[in-house]
């Protein structure tokens, strides 16, 4: 059981850090508005659900790594240019209790030869600088080999971003770019995107403030040939306490607009870029000022517009049209918490993208496959850690060509890999053990047929359960394995 508080809850000294102890802990999120005393149940670390039909992850990590830290973000690159992937991490400190005792940001270069093995074995890349790093994100800023790491912090201070060049063998580790706003921020998210269609990658910044003054705009910084210039070239009109970032061209016009979920008393929506300049009045706003986190625009439905997911309690779809958002997919997870961390990403590799999701409040991580168009409303595949949820990346780390799913945590176990695997059988293989056709598929189908659940609708039409989903169930489950 993780139970949700507010910010700032207390808890009495004496509780043991590992869940593997059956003791609490209380863990509080990057940006300080939620804390969860943490509880052991017998559900943790195992897949909550049945994977369903299409999603190529198991429901037990492949890979973990065993060191307590607070993960704020992750990133799936090359970093050191050697042709394989990376896992970096960005790391956050708060009052958690019992305390954590170190948080430099790390990258975990990847050795994978064949076989899984041990994140821990893996060499790390260490920042000089303990920093409150919220998020992290990873790109090709200057023009020379090698990517740049850039992270986003959560201090009051002006140099909230920082940059570290890239190289061949991977970043250097101390950051070359301190940013200079004209205001202390806390950074909660960053998004590298070229807004002024020039090929370069620019930066925005989602912010907020501490107590008395929470508040802050989000910011704006140029790539001016290869240098992001530390002063910000824009900033929100309005300041307020900001999160999730994405950006997509969702009104059409060639320029990337940019996607931000807000806390309570503010609302999420869309900041239009006309001509290669982002207004400074948000001009799209969702139905909601409750506590958002989070937020994925891609073309959803297959109508070539853009969509806007962001994640709440519960997280929900948002068509545009009209100049509107107007809500039409609601999730309906068994437990609802607001997610920490979202991505929209095709897991199942038939061209439309899927919706991921990690959650703080209850550690568990969702993916929502899209169908023709729809989303599944109930997570096609869980699993429910003990940490608390922080972050959620997409990469191919071990080389098949397959993007794997790596999340991230706050807790004893900090980073899990999920190595994609295609189905080794026909679509009527809907029960563990995977690869293997028995009696425990057909019941699957059978208890999915009946529920009406999106793995068991596999005949035309779409929406209607009936017999011809029998028949096509029963064609596939003959075709048997290779």
């Amino acid at each position: 059981m993780k139970q949700t508080t507010t910010a700032g809850a207390l808890i009495a000294a004496g509780l043991a850090v590992s869940p593997a102890h059956a003791q609490m802990a209380l863990e509080v999120n990057e940006d300080g508005h939620a804390s969860v005393l943490v509880v052991p149940v017998p559900t943790d670390n195992t897949g909550w659900t049945t994977r369903g039909l299409g999603v190529p992850f198991p429901t037990t990590p492949d890979m973990t790594l065993e060191l307590r830290r607070q993960v704020g973000g992750l990133k799936v690159a090359d970093m050191d240019s050697d042709g394989r992937n990376d896992i970096v991490v960005g790391c956050y400190i708060s009052n958690s209790f019992p305390p954590y005792e170190d948080w430099h940001d790390f990258i975990l270069y990847n050795d994978y030869a064949n076989e899984p093995s041990d994140l821990g074995a893996w060499p790390t890349w260490l920042s000089d600088n303990e920093t409150h790093t919220g998020d992290v994100q990873v790109g090709e800023i200057d023009g020379n080999p090698g990517l740049e790491l850039v992270t986003v912090h959560g201090s009051l201070t002006t140099n909230s971003v920082r940059i570290f060049t890239g190289g061949v063998g991977g970043p250097a580790t101390t950051a070359a770019f301190l940013a200079t706003t004209p205001q202390t921020a806390w950074g909660t998210s960053g998004l590298l995107v070229d807004l002024d269609n020039d090929t370069d990658l620019d930066l925005v910044t989602a912010n907020q403030g501490l107590s008395p003054s929470p508040h802050r705009p989000m910011y704006q910084f140029e790539n001016e040939a290869g240098a992001m210039n530390p002063v910000p070239v824009w900033q929100s009109a309005e300041q307020a306490i900001s999160g999730g970032l994405s950006a997509g061209d969702i009104d059409g016009d060639g320029d990337m607009d940019v996607g931000v979920s807000k806390w309570v008393a503010f609302t999420s929506g869309v900041y239009y870029n006309e001509g290669g300049t982002l207004h400074v009045n948000q001009g799209l706003f969702n139905d909601n000022t409750g506590s958002e986190r989070g937020t994925a625009m891609a073309d959803f439905d297959g109508d070539t517009v853009l969509e806007m997911a962001i994640g709440g309690d519960p997280t929900r779809l948002f068509d545009y049209s009209g100049g509107l958002l107007s809500p039409y997919w609601v999730s309906a997870p068994p437990f609802t918490s607001a997610p920490q961390d979202m991505v929209a990403h095709d897991v199942d590799g038939d061209g439309d993208p899927d919706l991921a999701e990690i959650i703080f409040g209850d550690g568990r991580a969702h993916i929502y496959l899209n169908r023709d168009g729809v989303l599944d409303t109930a997570p096609t595949w869980t699993f429910d850690a003990s940490e608390v949820g922080t972050a959620v990346a997409f990469g191919d780390i071990n080389g098949d060509g397959l993007d794997d799913l790596v999340t991230g945590y706050s807790g004893d176990t900090c980073v899990r890999v999920f190595l994609a695997t295609v189905p080794p059988c026909s679509g009527a293989d809907l029960a563990e053990p995977f690869g293997q056709l028995d009696f425990s598929d057909v019941v699957a189908f059978l208890v999915a047929f009946a529920a009406m659940a999106p793995e068991a609708d596999l005949a035309e039409p779409v929406g209607q359960w009936d017999f011809s989903d029998v028949i096509v169930f029963l064609g596939l489950f003959g075709t048997g394995c290779p």
